[in-house]
């Protein structure tokens, strides 16, 4: 009797899945190449500028493996299966279910090795006129609905949502945003305009929901400094307006721009100060209901002194002032904090003092500052960047929170800050650092007890105020699509679960950008 040789119209069940299983492989490896080399930002990656983002190494080793692995595997398959059941429909939709069947879990296995990122999500325009500059920025509401950029022509408002521009206020014919207030108070932000190397003399009061210019003050203003802008000169807190002056502070109703009081600065009785002696508001800050202004004094002859005034803000009434520990001119005073009040100084003199001091208590005459060195054996403190810088209300590479001051700090030896270290304002000791590997190009607020820290890298990170813990990835998240598209002192504004980055130079860059995950 002969043997019936015909291939079976049945298959084995063990081929048909070595089949579809081979299928998965070959589904992987697609799925990985496409995943790996999508990833790119502007379709290349690997310097110093232009990093790989996180898992893009791995994704690719694997798409390369599995292609092999897959090839192989299914032209073994293949030729098994047709060996029972010769055909190619059966054997061709083996292969798709496969395919099918792991591009889930393949997308879970890519999610997993890339880690969390943000994404670009949208992009302002380049500024025009070109000659503009940005000058400082305003975040509105709690969650950062809306962001204001100010340029040096005009206040500008985005939806931190889609991006879309609000409002656009005009600034004065032939006149320049020169100063902003830190914060928004009541809904209300100050700005101050000035002529070409002119002194701050018209005043603002912006209702920053809507754009509309709500008052309007003309005082003999002061020229910003040199080193730290506008920052300073205006400020507000519990329904008072302050702005600083030609040797005195200026207070105004917030809401309708009334007169409230006008203090001078004059130098105190008894102190030797000469006839021709006089003194000049430098920056401020006001909080809690006191206004804390530093003054410098001099004469034709030069530096003379120098002290801090404490202003009641509903009166103007003076509750103190105290003497600054320099002898020289400051190059530099800003405000870092007004509660506590902190403050950064660096006077002319190269053997003068170059530093953060913390007063817990202006008033406490008896107390001296604590005083944090800008340069130290362990670090040397990066407060603030280089240009292009906002003029009307700077950007600092440091955070006033949970009792420390924490800044960027390049190593000894460094000129690239690639730390963040804190140090505690009651001793002025270093707390914690942490080494990040990459400069560190932008540090702010994240919530409650939290900084964010955004590096060259294209890395965010997320650390604890009290000890510097890093919270999610230990290798920051990556920030996707922003090479080259930062310049070299951005600001970083929270907006709801996201960020918007504000650049100063908004020509070369552009003056906003947004990302979340």
């Amino acid at each position: 009797m002969a043997e019936d040789v015909r291939p079976s119209g049945t298959w084995p069940l063990g081929k048909a899945a070595w089949v579809a299983g081979a299928g998965a492989l070959v589904g992987l490896a697609v799925e990985f190449h496409w995943l790996g080399w999508t990833s790119f930002p502007g379709n290349s990656c690997g310097s110093r500028y232009r990093p790989c983002p996180e898992g893009t190494a791995p994704t690719l080793i694997l798409a390369f493996l599995l292609t092999f692995a897959g090839a192989v595997a299914l032209i073994v398959a293949l030729a098994a299966f047709n060996s029972s059941r010769p055909g190619k429909a059966v054997p061709g939709a083996l292969v798709a279910a496969g395919v099918l069947i792991v591009l889930w879990p393949g997308w879970q296995a890519y999610l997993w090795m890339r880690g969390p990122v943000l994404d670009r999500a949208w992009q302002a325009g380049a500024d025009r006129p070109a000659s503009v500059r940005g000058v400082g920025a305003w975040a509105v509401g709690g969650d950062g609905g809306t962001v204001v950029r100010a340029r040096t022509d005009a206040l500008i408002a985005y939806d931190s949502g889609s991006g879309d521009r609000g409002w656009v206020l005009r600034a004065p014919v032939r006149e320049s945003v020169c100063a902003m207030s830190e914060r928004i108070v009541d809904g209300i932000g100050l700005v101050a305009f000035a002529r070409n190397e002119k002194p701050c003399d018209t005043v603002w009061g912006v209702d920053v929901r809507s754009g509309r210019k709500v008052w309007e003050r003309n005082i003999t203003g002061v020229t910003p400094g040199f080193y730290q802008g506008g920052g300073g000169l205006l400020s507000a807190d519990a329904g008072v307006a302050v702005a600083l002056g030609e040797h005195a502070v200026h207070g105004y109703g917030l809401a309708d721009g009334a007169v409230r009081w006008t203090a001078k600065t004059a130098p105190a009785a008894g102190t030797g100060a000469e006839d021709d002696v006089e003194c000049e508001p430098v920056t401020a800050s006001t909080a809690g209901g006191t206004t804390t202004v530093a003054v410098t004094c001099g004469s034709y002859k030069g530096f003379h002194s120098a002290f801090l005034l404490t202003l009641d803000t509903a009166t103007g009434k003076e509750l103190a002032r105290r003497a600054l520990p320099i002898e020289s001119a400051p190059q530099s005073a800003a405000v870092l904090s007004a509660e506590p009040f902190t403050l950064l100084v660096e006077e002319e003199d190269e053997r003068g003092l170059a530093a953060v001091l913390s007063y817990g208590d202006p008033d406490d005459l008896k107390r001296e500052p604590v005083t944090i060195p800008l340069t130290a054996d362990e670090e040397d403190l990066a407060v603030t960047g280089f240009d292009p810088k906002f003029a009307a209300r700077p950007v600092f590479r440091a955070v006033v929170a949970d009792g420390n001051l924490i800044v960027a700090a390049a190593k000894p030896g460094s000129s690239s800050p690639e730390r963040v270290v804190a140090y505690s304002l009651d001793d002025g000791r270093r707390r914690w650092h942490a080494d990040l590997g990459t400069e560190v190009v932008a540090l702010t607020p994240a919530g409650p007890d939290r900084v964010a820290v955004l590096g060259e890298s294209q890395r965010l990170w997320t650390l604890t105020t009290d000890d510097g813990t890093r919270v999610g990835e230990e290798d920051g998240i990556t920030v996707r699509d922003i090479s080259l598209k930062l310049d070299s002192g951005p600001q970083l504004v929270r907006a709801g679960d996201g960020w918007v980055i504000v650049n100063a130079d908004g020509d070369n860059y552009p003056p906003a950008l947004a990302v979340r995950p």
